[in-house]
């Protein structure tokens, strides 16, 4: 039978689904319903942040929910409708805007359910459309769900302006299954790397890549790069294996889907990042992936995981 379970973590609540077989998960709703931790047969998954402090602090944006962008966003500033927008710069190191505003979002929680068969929590953000940079009003929900050794998330943005507004969604798990990166095998799904400046950038350009097309140890190969997905008829996976086991990401595809992937190897190589987006970095002006959202319309996708010993 599937628990949820409520514990003080610092001054906000941890919410933690588990089954009783080694199978669970715990979030914070009130900062961003960052996921703080994810198990497999007592086995965590995650890199994650152990206590309050760290997330507050929020180094390398861990598991974090990222909207209204993903990624970079070039000097902070987009232009819809003939108005200029301007983020704060917030990625000092290529000065760009990075991850839109969404990692300590304050969420309530909607619903959870709990079963013999997989236990959920539902969560809901509601803005209000005075954020100078995106002064539109949305709804913003996010299920997070445990059923039969599989975790998946079900992310769905609804635009609640009288107008259509641009819209990029994407999350930032770092996933961790060996002391170190460099002894974990990669494999990629059928992609194209996008070609970057020295601002992390794209360029317009796309180019083939093999590197992983199989898996292969990562070894000392610094990854810092987004993809374009080729096959977007089936779900996207990547593949992550050490000898602890094998983790499988997966995520929708299609039109108005995720079908581009960031993977990052941070410099501590103590875990691998997989970012799901439904759009190119700096989609807001290069209009890559970029959804214009209808009055009342829904963007809407899902993607999962699951680790096997």
């Amino acid at each position: 039978m599937y628990k949820h379970i409520i514990e003080p973590f610092g001054k906000f609540e941890k919410h933690t689904i588990e089954n009783g077989q080694g199978d669970s998960f715990s979030i914070v709703p009130a900062f961003g319903a960052n996921l703080l931790d994810l198990k497999f047969n007592n086995m965590s998954i995650l890199d994650g942040y152990q206590t309050s402090e760290e997330l507050i602090k929020n180094s390398w944006s861990k598991n974090i929910i990222l909207f209204p962008f993903p990624n970079r966003l070039r000097d902070g500033r987009y232009t819809h409708e003939g108005v200029t927008y301007q983020f704060d710069i917030n990625n000092a190191d290529t000065q760009n805007a990075i991850h839109g505003f969404s990692k300590d979002v304050p969420m309530s929680v909607l619903n959870t359910q709990t079963d013999a068969h997989e236990g959920s929590i539902t969560c809901e953000y509601q803005h209000n459309g005075t954020h100078k940079a995106y002064p539109f009003k949305f709804i913003f929900k996010i299920t997070f769900i445990l059923r039969g050794g599989e975790f998946e998330i079900d992310m769905q943005f609804t635009n609640h302006e009288n107008k259509a507004i641009p819209v990029g969604l994407g999350w930032h798990p770092y996933f961790r299954i060996s002391e170190k990166s460099d002894d974990t095998s990669l494999q990629m799904p059928d992609c194209q790397l996008i070609m970057i400046d020295e601002r992390m950038l794209p360029t317009g350009e796309k180019r083939a890549f093999k590197d992983f097309e199989t898996l292969k140890k990562i070894g000392t190969t610094f990854l810092d790069n987004g993809f374009y997905i080729n096959n977007q008829t089936e779900n996207a996976k990547v593949i992550l294996q050490s000898e602890l086991g094998t983790l499988t990401y997966w995520q929708e595809t299609g039109e108005g889907k995720w079908n581009y992937v960031q993977v990052f190897t941070p410099p501590h190589r103590q875990s691998i990042a997989v970012e799901p987006m439904t759009c190119n970095m700096d989609a807001f002006n290069n209009k890559e992936g970029l959804v214009l959202l209808t009055p009342q319309a829904t963007l809407k996708g899902k993607f999962g995981v699951k680790f096997s010993k």
